[in-house]
């Protein structure tokens, strides 16, 4: 194994020899870049200090417990070391190679500018290094390993501290004129057909470290032309002196454009180029010297959002426009099994009646577990104003987005194949509807009884549906016939929805909002808020609230050991929400009924003395009699009275959610069964491995048995790796990688959002990104990036709700609605903008939050 490698060598080395930075540095030297000459000493070259430095007490003392000071002593330690006579001997066989006075010393680790992991900044660079210094330098490059801000970093991102190894980079050091940053992908809006560079004047570690504001370019590497420049003032600049080392100057030109237009061209044009040679977006460090462009450094973005390939177009094609459904409407930033996301486009087709078709040329497209409507398809369809209002209704953050771009230049020239005839379909489904809807505007209480009935006939049918030996694909008709007959049905919720605008009509002073909004709480119908009712029933128990631990309360359920009414209640409750869970329209997801340990810890987690729930009913009754004694005041008592009554059972909109997630647990249940089947033939390596399938790979199998799933199953988790990292799915995006952020004008110490449910309220603020990772104390606002019908349990204890996504219609501002909690949504960047513990003003009235005190 080589302890030295030359950039100009011909052997690749490992990452794990020379860690990433120098191996990149090999890879575009011999790649042809213009790389200046310099050399990589490897992990192994610097065994005998690392060794020397793991043997004293201070890095013993140092593993037990990472603090600032263990570290400083050890890396002061590492300052002092020296080379052998073999190093020595290595180093000045190599040295002869680069033609230069003077050197850049930079760290190369193993785990440095690797995908996910960033150490920017944290080891020390040394420019302007001679000969003669270079053994000093090369410690103090080796002793930044042990720096505080790398252990602590590694600590925390689960790097295990006791493998700290290095490897170090010496390099001609340039006579910079010109140098600076640039990224293939522009990481302010993840485009990928533009490269942003910074620039500024002499050497590049001051834009770098921040002391110097550079030019910002924008080039459009598709049309190779600049759309943007922000030229700086430059103020000040180092350079390299001519005996060794680096001084600050005064900039004389430092307002003027540091690159000419040709050079950012140039410069874009070799990103680009070096983007394709490692496949995949990069940032470069660059510089100019006496004219001539030199690559410095080329590392993978770690930040950046990358798209599956069938999602992207190629250059200067027609972009499509996507817009995430699972993460607006669903409550969840995580992707959907292979398994689910085929079976919800199937919902979405079957409860639109063909009106959204699935495919590339539809309406609705499944990539990966991210399900997207097609925005471009919908507009040549639809329209653009009537898609911007469809959106509007269920997220106006996510409309206010349609603001930053041309809605045309996405919209097709031709209607989708699929998606010919819709408007004849809309047709047919309106008169298929409109029994529903006159009997609903005759009698409305009727049509509630209809749609009840419906569901009672469709739960019969899927409970006779589980255990089925049908081919998979046929359970999933069988189980989607169901919403077939519940589409016409479903007159009382449209109507209910409708009362609320009419009613908003009646009471044209906007003073009246608020009341309005509070009639919507504790709603009829809601499945979700009468399972959140009989949570606080059976935590109440008091033989339930005297249980100690799980093991306790698995052991009583087990022998019956609890009161006949316990049992009844926990078996109830079981029978109408064993089916929920986390993420329960997926049906990968875990359910209730089998994750006892877990509903368990949720029921005793609950406040049941004082809660949202005691204290609505009070809050409607309040506004309900306040509206009627106004509606009395304008002569129209009847017809608030009868809005009222339909807004009531406005709770039902939740309802079609509820039993697909029913239909869901029953085909879960039947496809692990399959899936047990497929493992014992060899054809699985575990039962879970069913979802990453689709349902007709899962049917060809059940019909072929000797088809071998493994390798689909393996293909489907290669590709899911590409976007492993991804923590914020965006919402709308284009088939160019380019991100759309809604903007929005706050006041000062505002966090402007999305009113969804009134009210003001102080609190200290709790964190959570998943529903159960910390307890909620009662009167804590609970802030988070989105919720499902899993939370309900934390809205119980909350006492006012803060979001980064999700309108007026999302379950989280659903459920704040019924239990009379505040609530704001689309506030971006929240979580991370709010910490545990700051004081906090949530405004659902007005829209928006106030920090108050940061803890």
């Amino acid at each position: 194994m080589n302890k030295v490698y030359n950039f100009n060598s011909k052997t690749i080395p490992l990452l794990s020899e020379v860690g990433g930075k120098a191996k990149a540095l090999i890879e575009t030297t011999n790649a042809g870049f213009p790389v200046p000459g310099g050399l990589a000493l490897t992990i192994s070259f610097f065994t005998p200090w690392t060794d020397k430095m793991k043997e004293t007490e201070e890095w013993k003392s140092l593993i037990s417990e990472v603090t600032k000071e263990k570290c400083d002593a050890l890396k002061a330690l590492a300052e002092n070391l020296t080379f052998s006579v073999e190093q020595k001997m290595l180093l000045s066989a190599e040295m002869k190679n680069i033609n230069s006075d003077f050197f850049a010393v930079r760290s190369s680790s193993p785990e440095e500018d690797l995908q996910g992991i960033s150490f920017a900044g944290m080891y020390e660079t040394f420019l302007g290094v001679t000969t003669a210094t270079i053994e000093r330098y090369v410690a103090k490059a080796f002793a930044s390993m042990f720096d505080f801000r790398v252990m602590e970093y590694k600590d925390q991102h689960g790097i295990p501290v006791a493998n700290t190894r290095i490897a170090i980079i010496i390099q001609k050091q340039l006579y910079s004129s010109i140098s600076g940053i640039g990224f293939s992908v522009n990481p302010h809006n993840n485009s990928y057909d533009e490269v942003m560079i910074n620039a500024s004047f002499g050497l590049g570690e001051y834009i770098v470290s921040g002391k110097v504001s550079p030019d910002s370019y924008i080039v459009n590497t598709a049309q190779n032309r600049i759309p943007y420049k922000k030229i700086n003032e430059k103020k000040v600049a180092i350079y390299l002196n001519k005996d060794g080392g680096i001084k600050e100057s005064i900039c004389e030109a430092a307002k003027e454009q540091a690159l000419t237009d040709e050079q950012i061209l140039e410069l874009a044009k070799m990103i680009k180029k070096c983007e394709g040679y490692y496949g995949s977006p990069i940032d470069t460090e660059w510089a100019y010297e006496n004219g001539k462009l030199y690559l410095l450094q080329s590392r993978p973005i770690t930040t950046y959002f990358p798209l599956y390939e069938e999602l992207l177009s190629k250059p200067n094609e027609r972009k499509e426009l996507y817009l995430d459904i699972i993460k607006m409407t669903q409550g969840f930033q995580w992707s959907m099994s292979e398994l689910g996301g085929d079976i919800f486009c199937e919902l979405v087709n079957k409860a639109k009646q063909g009106m959204f078709p699935v495919g590339k040329d539809g309406a609705v497209y499944d990539c990966h577990g991210r399900i997207y409507i097609l925005l471009g398809n919908l507009g040549k369809t639809f329209g653009e104003s009537r898609v911007k209002k469809i959106i509007s209704s269920v997220d106006p953050t996510s409309a206010r987005i349609f603001s930053c771009f041309s809605f045309e230049d996405y919209i097709p020239k031709y209607k989708p194949e699929k998606l010919k005839g819709t408007l004849g379909k809309g047709l047919k489904l309106g008169a298929k509807m409109s029994p529903s809807i006159i009997s609903a505007a005759i009698n409305f209480e009727k049509t509630v009884q209809e749609y009840y009935k419906a569901t009672d006939y469709s739960i019969e049918k899927l409970d006779k549906l589980r255990n089925s030996s049908d081919d998979f694909a046929r359970q999933i008709d069988v189980a989607f016939e169901v919403f077939d007959n519940l589409v016409f049905k479903m007159m009382p919720i449209m109507l209910a929805m409708n009362a609320t605008i009419s009613l908003k009509k009646m009471f044209k002073d906007k003073t009246w909002e608020g009341d309005i909004i509070s009639l919507s709480m504790d709603l009829k119908g809601n499945p979700t808020s009468k399972m959140g009712y009989k949570q606080v029933e059976l935590a109440s128990f008091p033989e339930f609230i005297e249980v100690k631990s799980f093991d306790e309360f698995s052991k009583k359920l087990r022998d019956k050991e609890f009161s006949t009414e316990f049992m009844e209640a926990y078996a109830h409750y079981m029978k109408l929400y064993g089916c929920r869970g986390i993420g329960e329209i997926d049906i990968a997801s875990v359910r209730t009924r089998e994750n006892i340990e877990g509903f368990y810890t949720m029921l005793k987690q609950l406040n049941i003395y004082d809660n949202a729930l005691i204290k609505v009913r009070d809050k409607k009754k309040s506004a309900y009699d306040r509206l009627l004694r106004e509606a009395i005041k304008i002569g129209k008592r009847e017809k608030f009275l009868k809005l009222a009554k339909q807004i009531e059972w406005m709770g039902l909109r939740e309802h079609p959610k509820y039993m697909y997630v029913y239909a869901i647990d029953v085909l879960r249940h039947n496809v692990l069964k399959i899936a047990e089947q497929f493992v014992l033939e060899g054809r699985l390596n575990k039962v879970e491995d069913v979802f990453y399938l689709t349902r007709e790979e899962i049917t060809k199998a059940q019909k072929d048995k000797s088809l071998d799933l493994i390798p689909f199953i393996n293909e489907e988790k290669k590709i899911r790796k590409l976007t492993e990292n991804v923590k914020n799915w965006p919402t709308i995006f284009n088939s160019r990688g380019e991100i759309f952020i809604a903007k929005r004008e706050a006041k000062e110490g505002e966090l402007l959002g999305e009113p969804v449910s009134p009210g003001v309220v102080r609190g200290r603020a709790k964190i959570l990104h998943e529903p159960f990772e910390k307890k909620l104390e009662k009167g804590e606002i609970l802030v988070t990036i989105t919720t499902e019908p899993s939370w309900t349990p934390i809205f119980i204890n909350a006492c006012a709700v803060v979001m980064e996504i999700g309108g007026a219609l999302q379950h989280g501002a659903i459920i704040a609605r019924e239990y009379g909690l505040p609530c704001v949504t689309g506030i971006e960047k929240a979580t991370e903008m709010i910490k545990d513990g700051d004081l906090i003003e949530v405004d659902g009235t007005n829209g928006f939050v106030k920090i108050i005190q940061e803890k």
